[in-house]
């Protein structure tokens, strides 16, 4: 019912898309992902990219934004996450690269989205303190009519999946490990 919102299919929001794609729904909004990366997305945002040295993962940004906006989408949704979820015990670092954080302030400095009535939505949510995570939803959401409980039950909902995607994960990586030992493969996991 609050129509449709794109998740460029880049850096952090790449590894977080359960959580954001499960709130996103939950509050109402039928979620629109960019396409997957290759040289035509890079080539589609390379005009607008400020800088050489950037990596180039934050340069296919500009293309997955580009993506977004010729399928015609006009709510764009792109958060700056300076804090990752502790995931270890032993973690004493749970910041986001610079450059991922600040990537949502590039795209909207370096990009004309707004000014092609594009409503580009970059608010700032710590995802390592999640019970301030419902509180930054109704803040930025209450403008669509969403409700404080509303806000609450879809981030309950986003942790979960998150989580349960973080699972399937670590199986998955268990499962390939005893695969390797079991064939005497070499890999990464």
């Amino acid at each position: 019912p609050l129509g449709r919102i794109g998740i460029p299919r880049c850096l952090n929001m790449y590894e977080n898309y359960p959580f954001w794609h499960t709130l996103l729904t939950h509050l109402g909004f039928d979620v629109v992902l960019s396409s997957r990366s290759d040289r035509r997305l890079f080539a589609l945002g390379m005009d607008t990219i400020p800088s050489e040295s950037v990596c180039y993962p934050a340069k296919l940004a500009h293309g997955h934004i580009a993506d977004l906006l010729k399928q015609g989408v006009t709510t764009i949704f792109y958060p700056s996450i300076p804090y990752q979820p502790k995931e270890f015990a032993g973690a004493n670092n749970r910041f986001n690269c610079p450059i991922v954080t600040s990537y949502p302030d590039t795209i909207k400095n370096n990009m004309d989205v707004r000014s092609n009535g594009v409503n580009f939505l970059n608010p700032f949510f710590n995802l390592d303190k999640p019970k301030s995570i419902p509180g930054r939803v109704y803040e930025e959401f209450g403008k669509f009519g969403i409700t404080r409980k509303q806000a609450q039950t879809a981030t309950d909902a986003a942790f979960a999946e998150q989580a349960k995607y973080k699972a399937d994960i670590c199986q998955k990586g268990e499962e390939t490990l005893r695969w390797m030992q079991e064939t005497g493969t070499r890999g990464i996991v």
